[in-house]
């Protein structure tokens, strides 16, 4: 994101060690999980826009020339952020602006490695149960005041009794303050994860002043203080925010002197705005509007391929669903490519596993299930069901309710009937922490590029709800594969830990995988200074226009 060269050679060795002494290491609203490597070894070259070569940025130029321009951004979002607060909020479009107001101890820069941000360097000890950073002495808070190892303690006490985050902080025993600017984390066994979950936007370091003297209302515009480069001025929920420059940021200062997000849910406008230059940016355009963007000179379309995977996930704690045949059913009688082929016109692939094929763990011996809506019926008589059922799916978005629209269609034709309710996304993720829902359509996003993250969040027992396994599922087979593929330290065993987890989940069904879809950004053809990231954290501090 908006590291210096210099802190990239220093995680260059740092990961380097790490391999050493670990050995194996480490949307459309979507979920999120923690980041770190990204799109699992792809290129982040982007698709060709408008008839000309693929790019990973808009044009560039050089920001201390003197010819800086306009640099006051505003950019267009589907969702709006479910908090202010680092430690309640586990979603992508959340996470944006959290990445930009707060700092990890560790970050990924735009090609996926890992490197440092408030940590300078970090060791791991001999049997992989504790972790110790040294923090950066210069590293302050918007206030001014010192970044140090008791509020990194503070912060992960915290984390590890909120319900957003404690899958995060589950394997963590103690946090110890070394001295003011070196903390260690021990472990309650080996877990190679944890070297990317540190870079979570949940896991965000706070001031433990500041959030001790704001008590509950942490998390309001007036009462949040972060050691990012931005600062938050203005939240008009579903509407619009506003974050500025902070001045006493302590590492690169930012370009852009503040950044506008306007919540947008319809695609079309969106790329209307963008066009009509009402925005500089649109962060995820819609599939079916991308065309329109290739064939405007105005606007540029960069992408690349996702870390996410789009999904139908069932509730298998409802009586309907708790029948594997019935799940196996629904999974036969979608048309994967058809969802590929007209939700997002092609700019994709299908999902034939639970884990994205960027992900190093995917598997491709595993096969989508095909499209028979004979064998569906045929397993829905078998449990019982041989004239269908009703059931509702909960969706948000216009992507998600024309999926929604199809997956009706097509069980319709097997006899499911299915009702849909469309919602605003924090009430959607509300409801399916709640587990009210029997279906639901998310995608999860995988920015830390470790196969853990696409499994023990979404599928462990110890994860229901809030956590991130909204299938509410409880297998002792996966729990055992997930905590085994954690702790190993050979990567080749690693691996196939995860592909078994893999064909165990696909004869499982908690979920239909329909497609690993492409990243897509819009952006102005004029606009300087924006990358992609590798795991869509897009960074925005850097974007200006020339005078």
């Amino acid at each position: 994101m908006r590291k210096s060269g210099n802190a990239k050679l220093v995680a260059a060795a740092m990961a380097a060690a790490m391999m050493l002494t670990a050995c194996g290491g480490g949307g459309a609203s979507s979920e999120t999980t923690t980041a770190a490597p990204a799109a699992g070894g792809e290129s982040t070259t982007a698709a060709p826009a408008a008839g000309g070569e693929g790019t990973t940025a808009a044009p560039a130029a050089d920001a201390g020339s003197g010819n800086i321009g306009r640099t006051d951004i505003v950019f267009a979002m589907q969702g709006d952020i479910v908090a202010l607060d680092p430690a309640q909020q586990q979603d992508t479009t959340s996470s944006i602006i959290l990445k930009h107001v707060y700092s990890t101890l560790m970050d990924t820069d735009n090609d996926g490695n890992l490197v440092g941000d408030l940590a300078e360097s970090y060791e791991i000890n001999e049997d992989g149960t504790a972790f110790t950073y040294k923090l950066r002495e210069d590293a302050v808070f918007a206030d001014g005041t010192p970044v140090t190892a008791q509020d990194v303690k503070f912060t992960y006490d915290r984390a590890k009794d909120m319900p957003k985050t404690k899958s995060n902080t589950s394997k963590i025993q103690e946090v110890v303050v070394d001295n003011d600017h070196q903390v260690t984390i021990k472990l309650v066994e080996p877990y190679a994860p944890f070297a990317t979950i540190v870079t979570s936007s949940n896991l965000s370091i706070l001031s433990e002043a500041a959030v001790t003297a704001a008590g509950d209302a942490y998390g309001d515009v007036d009462n949040i203080l972060g050691s990012g480069p931005f600062v938050v001025k203005e939240w008009v929920p579903n509407d619009h925010y506003v974050i500025e420059r902070n001045e006493n940021y302590w590492d690169e200062m930012p370009v852009t002197t503040s950044i506008t997000c306007r919540v947008i849910p319809e695609g079309s406008a969106r790329t209307i705005a963008l066009e009509a230059g009402e925005v500089d940016l649109v962060w995820n355009v819609d599939p079916t509007d991308c065309a329109n963007v290739e064939a405007n000179p105005d606007v540029l379309l960069l992408s690349q391929p996702s870390s996410s995977i789009e999904y139908l996930g069932m509730n298998v704690t409802k009586e309907v669903f708790a029948d594997q045949r019935v799940r196996q059913a629904i999974n036969y009688a979608l048309d994967k490519q058809a969802f590929v082929d007209t939700i997002i016109e092609g700019r994709g692939t299908i999902a034939n596993s639970y884990i994205n094929s960027a992900i190093p763990g995917w598997t491709d011996e595993v096969e989508a299930y095909p499209y028979d809506p004979e064998k569906a019926k045929e397993l829905l008589a078998e449990a019982g069901y041989p004239d269908g059922f009703s059931c509702k799916i909960y969706v948000n978005g216009d992507v998600r309710t024309r999926s929604a629209q199809m997956i009706q269609a097509q069980l319709a034709e097997v006899g499911i009937t299915v009702d849909i309710s469309t919602y605003e996304w924090g009430a959607l993720l509300d409801s399916l922490n709640a587990g009210e829902h029997e279906m639901f359509i998310l995608g999860w996003s995988n920015s830390s590029f470790d196969a853990d993250s696409s499994t023990y969040q979404l599928f462990h027992s110890t994860n229901h709800g809030a956590t991130g396994n909204r299938a509410f599922m409880t297998d002792e087979k996966v729990d055992q594969l997930i905590s085994d593929a954690a702790q190993e330290t050979d990567n080749a065993k690693r691996m196939e830990l995860y592909k078994e987890l893999q064909f165990y989940l696909h004869d499982f069904s908690p979920w239909c995988p329909l497609y690993y879809r492409d990243d897509n950004v819009g952006v102005r053809a004029d606009l300087k200074g924006f990358e992609l990231h590798k795991g869509a954290n897009h960074y925005l501090g850097n974007l200006y226009y020339e005078n």
